[in-house]
């Protein structure tokens, strides 16, 4: 099961998602909501599948 921890800009977890059958699923997600997780506090988040971290990227523009 794949989903997204949200963090914080000082490195806090705010939360997780619910879960994506696939990573495509998740990275669709990810792309359509990224705006509002900003709104929520998020900076950044992190891929899982299962306990595992995928990877991680910064939800704000460079």
């Amino acid at each position: 099961m794949w989903k997204w921890v949200l963090h914080t800009d000082d490195g806090r977890d705010l939360r997780s998602t619910d879960g994506f059958e696939t990573q495509e699923a998740a990275e669709e997600w990810i792309g359509d909501r990224w705006s509002e997780l900003l709104d929520e506090g998020a900076g950044s988040v992190s891929l899982m599948d299962d306990e595992k971290s995928v990877y991680t990227m910064g939800l704000r523009p460079e």
